[in-house]
């Protein structure tokens, strides 16, 4: 089994191509379930907020095109590939029962949550906050984590590796980010949650660190050492870029004894040998 969990679509503003694009993209790379998981729009922020920063989601009240449109192409592929409807959520601790509300709507299969902010930093994106001392962000960021994996709410865990993308480790402190890792995937596996491996972290990872001090290593060597469940997904904005990258990261897998990925369907949980 291949399967790509991690695909947006135009509704989240950013992303672009039909949805019907990504699902043929999928069908000729060979995959076998596809996972929607647009972004969900920045429902914790106030009106005003709202008019002055990015919202990089779809507003609430496209919920319901994105989940009916999803599910148009599930019944209208359904020979051909698995198509299931996800959502991603920014995760902001206090805010979890919001994001209940919404999410109780639509009978999702799979929610993916993710950290773009940090609100002790301000409501900007993390990659406008480069000059941060990594310390205090890198405490924020993976304690925005745990209180996201022990939330309840979230099949997955996103990207993982958001935080090095834009504020690098510093070098030769590699333990201390080695067990801020460790104890968020030891967490994921203690809440029965999964661990996104994310095709954009390992090409940031590929293109940022030398091989020899490569954090998406030290991420991989985590869910092996806890033998923690993963998801698979290419983050893909555009049809193209379905399953990017996946034939390096599978092989990249299986050389740390990591052999099997999480499917959902209604938020049930299997998993399967890639």
């Amino acid at each position: 089994m291949i399967v790509d969990y991690h695909v947006h679509t135009p509704f989240c503003g950013h992303a672009h191509g039909k949805m019907v694009e990504y699902v043929e993209t999928a069908i000729n790379a060979g995959i076998d379930e596809i996972g929607f998981a647009d972004h969900l729009g920045r429902y914790y922020l106030g009106r005003l907020q709202r008019k002055h920063y990015w919202d990089w989601g779809m507003p609430e009240r496209d919920l319901g095109r994105y989940f009916d449109a999803a599910l148009e192409l599930k019944k209208l592929f359904s020979d051909r590939i698995v198509i299931r409807i996800g959502l991603e959520v920014d995760y902001i601790e206090g805010a979890e029962h919001l994001v209940e509300n919404i999410v109780a709507q639509y009978p999702f299969d799979f929610l993916l949550g993710s950290i773009h902010c940090i609100p002790a930093l301000g409501w900007r994106h993390i990659s406008q906050y480069t000059e941060t001392d990594p310390a205090k962000a890198y405490a924020l960021y993976f304690s925005a984590a745990r209180a996201a994996l022990e939330s309840g709410i979230f099949q997955s865990l996103a990207h993982l590796d958001f935080i090095w993308r834009y504020i690098p480790w510093p070098e030769g402190r590699r333990p201390e980010l080695a067990r801020l890792v460790s104890d968020a995937v030891s967490l994921a596996v203690k809440s029965n949650s999964a661990v996104e491996i994310n095709a954009n972290g390992y090409i940031y990872s590929q293109a940022l660190y030398p091989k020899d001090a490569n954090p998406f290593d030290v991420l991989l060597d985590s869910i092996a050492l806890h033998k923690a469940d993963i998801t698979l997904g290419s983050d893909a904005h555009a049809p193209q870029l379905v399953a990017k990258f996946f034939p390096e990261i599978l092989s990249l897998l299986k050389t740390k004894g990591i052999s099997h990925l999480c499917l959902f369907d209604r938020k049930k949980k299997t998993s399967v040998p890639f």
